[in-house]
């Protein structure tokens, strides 16, 4: 597993799967040192929002900035073929 998650990711963690949704946070690339001095980095989108594989709509966990805790607890980048039972690839509940 990579470092950072990436929409339509799927995943699996304590026996449940799941896939990354398209929701985002947005960083400018700014940032102060200790002493206030200003830098610019490379502006990013962080992803890591979770719709869990279960019927309810709400079954979503906000992983943005802990992958590696994710990766710690067991969590993994399961095969893309993978078909879920309860949501699509893109997170929505099946009708």
């Amino acid at each position: 597993m990579d470092n950072e998650f990436y929409p339509g990711m799927k995943v699996f963690l304590d026996g449940e799967y799941g896939v990354v949704l398209n929701d985002y946070s947005e960083w400018d690339g700014e940032y102060s040192d200790s002493n206030g001095v200003k830098y610019q980095s490379v502006p990013y989108k962080l992803y890591g929002v979770i719709r869990w594989d279960t019927d309810d709509e709400r079954d979503v966990e906000d992983w943005r900035g802990v992958q590696g805790n994710f990766i710690q607890g067991g969590g993994v980048e399961i095969d893309s073929n993978h078909t879920f039972i309860f949501i699509n690839d893109d997170g929505s509940l099946k009708k």
